[in-house]
């Protein structure tokens, strides 16, 4: 049975992040994800990637993605830039600017909590962008490896908590 990942701000090879944010070297950085990636994802489960896979550097994303279980998705992120997406679609792997998933709207830049007034069907949104902080709001869900423990969540667990978050709310 495959399962459904989410996973946001990997920036390999991204050294100054690793080291002034993560508090990591790069080796570090990019075999901790690698490591964590794999101790959870089996290779016919998909992880959707929200954005920031590299920071801007497409020569590196073969050589990551190529260490990487699973079938992966690309929601375009702020580094993901052109020649990142056109490389990521030459490889077979879908890249989308947004996405709508049971419910959720998966973007990498959260959304404006307005449009949560303009679709209200919509349960939550799963995002990535900021990194280790989070919106003081139980719709939004960071995915950011800074606030999963540099490991990808499944989408139940997602799921779980945005309910936990709303029912401590009412």
């Amino acid at each position: 049975m495959s399962r459904v990942f989410f996973a946001a701000d990997m920036h390999f090879g991204h050294e100054r992040l690793a080291i002034n944010r993560r508090g990591m070297t790069i080796k570090e950085h990019d075999e901790l994800i690698i490591h964590n990636w794999n101790s959870v994802v089996s290779k016919n489960d998909t992880v959707i990637m929200v954005g920031d896979v590299t920071f801007e550097a497409p020569e590196l994303i073969p050589m990551y993605l190529s260490k990487l279980r699973g079938n992966k998705k690309l929601i375009a992120g702020n580094h993901d830039n052109v020649a990142c997406c056109d490389l990521m679609r030459s490889l077979g792997i879908p890249v989308m600017g947004c996405l709508k998933y049971k419910g959720f709207f998966v973007t990498h830049i959260p959304i404006h909590p307005l449009e949560f007034d303009f679709s209200p069907k919509i349960r939550g949104n799963i995002h990535g962008h900021i990194h280790d902080r989070i919106i003081n709001d139980p719709r939004y869900f960071n995915v950011s490896m800074d606030r999963i423990n540099f490991t990808p969540i499944l989408f139940e667990d997602i799921e779980t908590m945005v309910m936990i978050s709303k029912a401590n709310i009412i």
